[in-house]
């Protein structure tokens, strides 16, 4: 007989399995039969099979591909082993594939739109932390906003700006930071549309605290603001975005 998967659950809407040298963690009262059949015992089996997806980054210690198993499109991101220091420091230290699901989930909770996060899986030998995988669906069609932004037209920039410095003082009012907010981690789909839809993704930085500083928030838009920057952006496109963020913030 094979090893038996042990089981348990954890508190955070989440399912614990251990599947050998891997501890897999899944979503709840999700469906996920087909995925976790096509991913254990073997994620590098299934990774080597899908379709490279570039992250815009150079020297970037993760990897991301599209794979399909059955008629279902998934985004599967491997945070790569960076050595022994990386094994070691990481001993007591939940993986980021799992502080992605964590962070999706309460980013969900909150009413900030995110992929719903799936699967994800430590590879552990002796509790030193080896690769780990984060399992989403794939957003076919979607377009980071900034590659979408130089099609824009300035009424449509300006609703963007709009929905995004609400959305970001809605996650500060909660005590949550993104903590990379750059506008590659910004997905949008049905571009075209009255209400195009909206994604933060990337979401190993993101943080709770029990009372957001006024400081942290601020440093939390920076990101997103340098992008804003780059594109050349006037001091009243800069403002239209902060009064939308204020207001959300404020409750106004």
């Amino acid at each position: 007989m094979g090893i038996q998967p042990t089981r348990r659950e954890t508190p955070a809407g989440v399912e614990f399995e251990r599947r050998g040298v891997y501890r897999c963690y899944f979503a709840r009262g999700t469906f996920l039969g087909e995925i976790k059949e096509a991913l254990l015992p073997d994620p590098e089996r299934l990774f080597r099979l899908g379709e490279k997806v570039s992250s815009g980054r150079s020297g970037n210690p993760r990897d991301q591909v599209k794979v399909v198993v059955g008629s279902k499109p998934y985004f599967v991101k491997r945070y790569n082993c960076q050595g022994t220091y990386y094994r070691i420091k990481n001993i007591f230290r939940a993986s980021r594939a799992l502080r992605s699901i964590r962070a999706g989930q309460l980013l969900l909770s909150i009413g900030i739109p995110t992929p719903a996060p799936l699967v994800g899986l430590e590879e552990r030998h002796l509790g030193l932390l080896g690769r780990s995988y984060l399992v989403c669906p794939f957003l076919e069609g979607c377009r980071s906003l900034r590659d979408l932004w130089p099609e824009l037209d300035d009424s449509r920039r300006q609703y963007f700006l709009r929905v995004l410095g609400g959305m970001m003082g809605r996650m500060h009012r909660a005590h949550v930071i993104h903590g990379d907010s750059n506008w590659r981690n910004i997905l949008i789909g049905n571009e075209h549309t009255s209400h195009p839809q909206i994604w933060l993704v990337d979401l190993d930085g993101v943080r709770r605290y029990r009372r957001l500083p006024a400081e942290r928030a601020e440093r939390d838009i920076g990101h997103f603001l340098r992008d804003l920057s780059r594109i050349g952006a006037d001091r009243e496109t800069v403002q239209l975005f902060r009064r939308h963020w204020q207001h959300a913030l404020n409750n106004l």
